[in-house]
C-alpha cells in the first residue's frame, strides 16, 4: 500500500465501492428492514470519516485497558469472515508463514502472544511439532480459544490463556522462540511486556513481530484519527524506527525489519472476498448481522487508515541476546 492516490490505495476505495450491494444489505440489516434485490445503497462511494470536530488524537499514555467484547455472535461472525479458530485476518497457511523464521520443530516451545482465537497457534504446533503455547488479551477469546484447542486435543500441545498485563509472568528461559501479534499497540507499557518476553526466552531464540505502527513521527490525519477513536483501546502507536528501538532496549538485536503493510491488508481483504457469501438471506440472526455489520466498519476504518499512509504495519525478526 502506498501513499493516497496511488494505484494500490485506489483500488482499496474501488474494492469498497464494489461491495454496494453488499453494504446495502448491511445497512438493512442494521435499521431493520428487508433489502430488495438491485435497490441501491445510501451511498456508493465509501463511507466519510467523522466529522472534523470529533476527531482528535487520544491520549498517548495510560495503562493498557482492554475494553474490546467478544460475545459469542461477534466470535461466529469473525471466524466466518478470517476462518475457523480465527478472530483476525489470516489463516494457518498466513500464520504458519510468519512462524517460519522461528526455526521451529518437535522440541521446540514457543509463545504466540496476541493469538485470539488460537487458530494460528493450533496450525503452527501441527505444522512444525512441539508445544505453543498461545496468550491473549481478552480473556474472551482466550477462553473460547482454549476450549477449541480442547475440541481438537491440543489442550497440552496449543493451550490458549489469558495474558493479564500485571500478573503474568513467563519462566525463565522456558521458551526456544516467539510469535507476538498486533500487541504492543495497545499497550502503553511496551517495556514490561518486551522484558517479561525477554525473561521467558532462551539466549539465542528467534521472535516474529507484527505490529500497527505510525507512518511518520507526526503523523495525524483524519482517517488515523478515525481509527483511533473506534478501537476500543486507543492505540498506543510507535514508528517502525521507535519500536525497533524499544525491542533493542529489552535485550534483543533485531537483524531484520520491513514495511509489511501490503502484505497485511491483501491478506485483510481475502478475508472480506467471502463477505458476498456471508450476507445471504438466512446466514445470520439479527445480533449477528449486527456483529457484521460492526466488524465492517471496524476494518473499513482500519484498511482507510493504512491507505492513508499514517498507519502501518511492521513486520520484524528479534533474537534474544545471549
Amino acid at each position: 500500500m502506498g501513499a493516497p492516490g496511488d494505484a494500490k490505495g485506489n483500488a482499496l476505495a474501488a474494492w469498497w465501492a464494489g461491495k454496494a450491494e453488499t453494504r446495502a444489505k448491511l445497512h438493512a440489516w442494521w435499521e431493520g428492514y428487508e433489502h430488495a434485490p438491485g435497490e441501491k445503497p445510501a451511498a456508493d462511494a465509501p463511507p466519510p470519516p467523522p466529522p472534523r470536530a470529533r476527531t482528535r488524537r487520544p491520549p498517548p499514555a495510560g495503562k493498557v485497558l482492554v475494553k474490546e467484547a467478544w460475545p459469542p455472535e461477534r466470535i461466529k461472525v469473525a471466524q466466518m469472515i478470517w476462518g475457523d479458530g480465527f478472530s483476525f485476518p489470516g489463516g494457518d497457511e498466513y500464520a504458519v508463514a510468519l512462524a517460519r523464521d522461528l526455526a521451529l520443530g518437535p522440541q521446540t516451545r514457543a509463545l504466540d502472544i496476541g493469538c485470539g482465537l488460537g487458530g494460528g497457534t493450533r496450525g503452527i504446533a501441527r505444522t512444525f511439532g512441539g508445544a505453543v503455547e498461545g496468550w491473549d488479551l481478552s480473556p474472551d477469546l482466550a477462553n473460547e480459544g482454549h476450549g477449541l484447542s480442547c475440541d481438537a486435543g491440543m489442550a497440552v500441545q496449543a493451550p490458549i490463556d489469558f495474558y493479564a498485563v500485571d500478573r503474568t509472568v513467563f519462566a525463565e528461559k522456558r521458551y526456544g522462540a516467539a510469535l507476538v501479534r498486533n500487541v504492543l499497540s495497545l499497550m502503553s507499557d511496551k517495556e514490561g511486556l518486551l522484558r517479561n518476553l525477554a525473561r521467558g526466552l532462551m539466549p539465542g531464540a528467534s521472535v516474529s513481530i507484527v505490529e500497527f505502527c505510525l507512518g511518520a513521527p507526526d503523523a495525524h490525519g483524519e482517517a488515523l484519527d478515525a481509527y483511533r477513536l473506534g478501537e476500543a483501546t486507543a492505540p498506543r502507536l510507535l514508528t517502525i524506527k521507535d519500536l525497533r528501538a524499544r525491542v533493542e532496549a529489552a535485550g534483543f538485536a533485531v537483524p531484520a525489519g520491513a514495511d509489511h503493510t501490503e502484505a497485511f491488508v491483501k491478506t485483510v481483504l481475502t478475508g472480506w472476498a467471502r463477505i458476498d457469501t456471508l450476507v445471504k438471506r438466512g446466514a445470520l440472526d439479527a445480533k449477528e448481522g449486527q456483529a457484521l455489520m460492526g466488524e465492517a466498519e471496524l476494518w473499513r476504518r482500519r484498511l482507510e487508515a493504512l491507505r492513508s499512509g499514517d498507519l502501518r504495519v511492521c513486520r520484524m525478526r528479534a533474537v534474544r541476546k545471549i
